[in-house]
């Protein structure tokens, strides 16, 4: 191991070349591995103007985001909180012109990673063919296959200048493991580094090196497509780790309710939960009760 040099950082390190106008790729999916912890740095620096592309979808991640005045694009096919309902803050700003809509289609979006994990100008699918999605997102080129003639649609490729990641355990090299089902984080990863981009990922726990040394397929993602690596325990929550602890419904709920009352009860939200603890360990401290962290990773058995 000698000579390299170690990727492990703290989340202000890491974000620290994030930069207005940046467009950021997001990975996990609903309430599953989110990365939070970054997240809610990116919301304490006060970082303006993000296109926000979420790989496929989003929920309290992205309209957190919004509700900070973060974002002002957002690229994503589903953007809610299922059963506690629509994302609000993403539909009030959406609604009064405050964020623009890229209106999309997963494999629109997947369409776009795609063409810049190859370094290509677009990506091509059948998802929008015969569908009025090309007049509301004009990125949307209906085109026809050379080969067979056969209508398709192109879509841009969608290059990340920064990846926010979470994952269940990684070592200092960059090497990242998940418990549970990665979603499209290896996809962002890999478009987001063919474009000189940043790759950051929080873990669970940060592991020995040999770990990998030992078993290189443990890695899910290889240390070349990751730049830092924060350990954050339980760095997703209120949403779930896969195969580590399930996500808090009861904190998600206290989030849409303060959606749900308006801008200055998030204002308030947003206050307490992300801008008032001066450390991750000090929101841990503040938020998760020793009883409320053994009944998420009960309820991860539980439920299977």
């Amino acid at each position: 191991m000698t000579g390299r040099t170690s990727k492990k950082a703290d989340a202000h390190a890491a974000l620290a070349d994030l930069r207005d106008g940046a467009v950021v790729a997001i990975g996990g999916s609903l309430f599953h591995n989110k990365p939070m912890r970054l997240v809610r740095e990116v919301a304490r620096r006060g970082v303006r103007d993000l296109i926000v592309v979420a790989v496929t979808q989003a929920s309290i991640d992205v309209d957190l985001l919004v509700a900070a005045g973060c974002v002002a694009e957002v690229r994503v096919p589903y953007l809610g909180l299922e059963h506690h309902g629509l994302a609000l803050n993403f539909r009030r700003r959406a609604a009064d012109g405050r964020v623009k809509v890229w209106d999309c289609d997963e494999t629109q979006v997947i369409a776009g990673m795609e063409a810049a994990a190859k370094n290509l100008p677009s990506g091509w699918t059948k998802t929008g063919v015969g569908t009025d999605l090309p007049n509301s997102n004009p990125d949307l080129r209906p085109v026809a296959d050379p080969i067979t003639g056969e209508p398709m649609i192109a879509v841009p490729a969608i290059r990340p200048d920064m990846a926010l990641l979470h994952a269940t355990r990684g070592d200092q090299w960059g090497n990242l493991a998940y418990a549970g089902y990665p979603f499209s984080d290896v996809l962002i990863a890999e478009a987001t580094r063919r474009c000189g981009g940043k790759v950051i990922a929080s873990v669970d726990e940060l592991v020995p090196a040999s770990t990998f040394t030992a078993d290189p397929f443990l890695a899910d993602i290889a240390h070349i497509l990751v730049d830092a690596v924060v350990e954050a325990p339980w760095g997703a929550h209120p949403c779930s780790s896969h195969g580590n602890y399930q996500y808090d419904d009861a904190h998600l709920a206290h989030y849409q309710q303060s959606a749900r009352d308006g801008e200055d009860a998030m204002r308030r939200w947003l206050a307490e939960h992300v801008q008032a603890p001066e450390s991750h360990e000090a929101y841990l401290d503040r938020f998760l009760t020793p009883s409320r962290l053994a009944a998420l990773r009960r309820d991860i058995y539980a439920r299977q």
